[in-house]
């Protein structure tokens, strides 16, 4: 399994070709998202992103417990996932359920139309309420679980919408700074905070719960919210016409544990590639994996300019190709499972051949190192206006949960893990054009290669900077000559190989030529 220039430059090609015209328009009435949005069919919408995780579930889905223990997480998580799915949207909070990306749920507000003070006010109210949750009705539901809490982020500001996919495999995506943002606030520790454009849009009765401080890794002021009191939380919705019962909730969760028995619930490890769609609460795996992130570096600041210069359009049809094209490199080129887009960023998934840590980790690189060709060698050569983005890739192996979890109709991919996690933070600390591992998979990889990545003292991992394909060929070449070659002369000119054989002569390449 292999990457080959020809073919990603081919299949870049023809998805261009049979892309057709791509629309733009500002989102005015109120619309069925999942069903409006198409690669083609786009709106800019005005709205709040709200990002709501649980950190301690990577922790969980990587413990070595087994048999009821285990099934007790998945179980757990699943019921976790369905009851926020269910006050997210179902006529309690009338936002809108993207996905969950593991733990980490994304919602949008967008309604009422352009009114930012109501949007603005849900998703705040919305962190406040699954706080509440987890904390006095979830908690209390799984007692030998260890007390989870809830890290959370909203932003607002206009995004661009759209889906992407492959028939059944299609996922909503919002593109530009507030949907990035809205993850990026997050401090995964016990926090819910908000972007100053969501506490200028609250009123002050709701202003008056957060705390102003300077996030120095945005070089931005964010927004902490401190305590609520139940009576006062009760009054917001009521003020807000938030219908969400608490007592309701918690008899979903007695329901839902009834329904979904640990007994019920089985996890076992995969000697094929894992079939996502096959996946349910039933029916778990829990694998040695490498997950991969691939993000493409700069694109929130390229789709808000191309926006602000009405260029959209052109900014979208770069971002189809490169998303497209990613997930042809998971899943053709080198066998792997794409599990989710999120945005600009893709997650990918390795875990064959079965415990062979070795293996499993080359494969993960051997991707990244094809995600870097992708952008640098074939997209930018056939889309000259992507030239100012990059690829930033991020590795990590370890015990990784898979499945399909949440709500009927509405079920997630799951991989979760603190592998899962890490390779996710490596992803996010590096610059367009470089790949960030750690020392257990650098130690996997060929000699060869891994003089190609340097270690960084202040990360602690080894990167690779404008890593591709053909660098790395040029590497592996080179170390065949590091001992005497042999020269032939014949009519059909000059042949260098490693044996002896009439009339050849010896020499040692000089030390430039094997570099």
């Amino acid at each position: 399994m292999s990457w080959d220039y020809n073919t990603s430059l081919e299949r870049v090609e023809t998805h261009l070709q049979n892309m057709g015209e791509i629309e733009v328009e500002k989102l005015v009435r109120d619309a069925d998202l999942h069903n409006l949005l198409s690669e083609t069919c786009c709106r800019d919408i005005y709205g709040a992103h709200v990002y709501l995780d649980i950190p301690n579930f990577a922790d969980l889905a990587t413990m070595t417990a087994e048999g009821e223990d285990y099934r007790r997480v998945i179980q757990a998580l699943h019921i976790y996932e369905r009851e926020v799915a269910r006050i997210v949207e179902e006529e309690i909070f009338d936002g809108v359920r993207i996905h969950f990306q593991g733990a980490k749920l994304h919602a949008l507000f967008f309604r009422p139309i352009d009114d930012s003070e109501e949007i603005a006010a849900r998703a705040v109210l919305l962190q406040a309420v699954v706080r509440y949750f987890v904390c006095c009705i979830f908690n209390p539901e799984f007692p030998k679980l260890p007390n989870l809490s809830v890290s959370g982020g909203a932003a607002l500001g206009n995004a661009i919408g759209t889906k992407n996919g492959h028939r059944g495999d299609r996922e909503l995506l919002f593109l530009g700074a507030p949907a990035n943002y809205a993850a990026k606030i997050m401090t995964g520790t016990d926090t819910l905070r908000i972007t100053t454009d969501v506490y200028d849009a609250l009123p002050e009765s709701l202003q008056d719960y957060f705390v102003a401080l300077e996030d120095d890794r945005l070089g931005i002021t964010v927004y902490d919210m401190g305590s609520i009191s139940l009576e006062d939380l009760d009054a917001l919705l009521q003020a807000y016409g938030v219908s969400w019962d608490r007592a309701a909730s918690l008899q979903r969760i007695k329901d839902d544990k009834a329904n979904f028995p640990l007994n019920k619930i089985e996890y076992s490890d995969a000697e094929v590639l894992i079939d996502m769609d096959s996946l349910g609460i039933r029916n778990n795996k829990r694998v040695l994996a490498a997950s991969v992130f691939g993000d493409v570096s700069g694109f929130t600041a390229y789709i808000d300019k191309a926006a602000e210069e009405n260029n959209a359009k052109a900014a979208l049809r770069v971002l189809h190709a490169i998303r497209k094209e990613m997930a042809s490199i998971v899943k053709h080129d080198f066998g792997g499972i794409r599990v989710q887009f999120q945005g600009d960023r893709v997650q990918a998934l390795f875990h064959l051949p079965q415990g062979d840590e070795k293996r499993i980790a080359a494969r993960a690189v051997d991707t990244a190192v094809a995600l870097q060709s992708a952008m640098e060698l074939v997209v930018k050569k056939v889309l000259p206006e992507a030239s100012e983005l990059g690829m930033a890739v991020g590795s990590s192996v370890g015990v990784t949960l898979v499945s399909k979890l949440g709500t009927h109709g509405n079920r997630d991919r799951i991989c979760i893990g603190d592998s899962v996690e890490d390779a996710a933070t490596y992803q996010e600390g590096s610059a367009g054009g470089q790949i960030a591992i750690p020392a257990e998979i650098h130690a996997h990889l060929d000699e060869d290669l891994q003089k190609l990545f340097v270690w960084n003292k202040d990360r602690a991992l080894y990167i690779a900077t404008n890593l591709t394909q053909d660098k790395v060929e040029r590497a592996r070449k080179a170390s065949m000559f590091k001992q005497a070659v042999y020269v032939t002369s014949g009519a059909q000119g000059a042949y260098v190989g490693s044996q002896a054989t009439a009339g050849s002569r010896s020499f040692v390449p000089s030390k430039s030529f094997a570099e």
